[in-house]
């Protein structure tokens, strides 16, 4: 594998192709999984250079960086595999965190990808020792998991798991919030509660689970789930309730509807986040009756 595509993968750069290539590059032999996790601590490595450091240091940190590498990587994979385990154990994590109207991509170290909606946080190891591979998730997250049958992929919420093998899936699983939502598009997944994991449902491609009222409600998955990694609220007969909480999510503020005879009117069309609030109600106000006005000294909306 071309090492600079790997480099691109790193810096979430890849096509879809590119990224289709190395997810069966790295199922294909045990020692692409060794090439890949020392392509990544080279990345990392070079990441260590501080910017701010003068252009003569940060050269002798480069040529000290190569020699250092160029040694490891003769010593052998199996050995640097395993000082990369000792030197980033599984229990040092790395945290993400999404602010409103913002979204991120991350690529994990099994080569995992995973797109981060806005007002999220994601935490992993920097390396998945262990014989799983597990992540912390609070807000909404869609992954493309790297198949590997010896190490099944977790992704902790508030109070549940979901575990795959290798898949992609939408989670949305805020803390601060009461939903929570998973839709299956490729492979399987199993959701369970982990004080009672016996307690558990699964998912086939195709299908979504909703919790309502502290059960388990599977339903056909709707497919615009995850158009907001393309920064898109596809809005499907929302009502103008729902959409106003979407909106609370993506603008990290407080909407209070007081005109009531919008409330429950639906809606159907496409809102791109980037255009902001004030862009997305006056599309509303097209088709709904209503004015708002906008205290910015404390982020409130009012509907009126």
């Amino acid at each position: 594998m071309d090492r600079h595509v790997l480099i691109r993968y790193f810096q979430g750069e890849c096509s879809e192709e590119e990224k289709e290539s190395i997810r069966q590059w790295l199922e294909n032999k045990e020692e692409n999984k060794k090439q890949f996790v020392n392509e990544r601590i080279r990345f990392d490595a070079s990441l260590m250079i501080d910017e701010g450091q003068s252009d003569h240091k940060k050269s002798v940190l480069r040529s000290l960086y190569k020699s250092v590498a160029a040694i490891l990587l003769l010593i052998g994979s199996s050995y640097l595999f395993s000082l990369y385990q000792s030197n980033y154990p599984d229990t040092s994590l790395l945290h993400i965190n999404v602010p409103a109207g913002s979204r991120t991509s991350v690529t994990l170290p099994d080569g995992s990808f995973v797109w981060l909606n806005s007002n999220t946080t994601l935490s992993y190891p920097n390396l998945f020792s262990g014989k799983k591979r597990t992540v912390e998730l609070d807000g909404e997250a869609y992954f493309e998991v790297v198949k590997d049958d010896k190490k099944a992929f977790i992704v902790k919420t508030d109070n549940r798991s979901v575990e795959v093998l290798g898949t992609t899936f939408n989670v949305e699983a805020y803390a601060k919030d009461t939903v929570f939502k998973v839709s299956l598009f490729t492979g399987k997944v199993k959701i369970y509660t982990d004080d009672k994991a016996s307690d558990c449902v699964y998912l086939n491609p195709g299908e979504a689970v909703e919790l309502t009222n502290h059960a388990f409600r599977i339903k056909p998955a709707n497919t615009n789930s995850s158009r907001w990694k393309d920064g898109l609220i596809i809005l499907d007969n929302n009502s103008f309730d729902e959409i106003m909480r979407l909106f609370e999510k993506y603008y990290n503020l407080e909407i209070i509807i007081r005109n009531h005879e919008v409330r429950n009117l639906g809606y159907q069309g496409k809102l791109r986040i980037a255009d902001g609030i004030d862009h997305a109600l006056r599309v509303l106000q097209s088709d709904f009756h209503f004015t708002y006005e906008r205290k910015k000294d404390s982020n409130i909306i009012y509907i009126n």
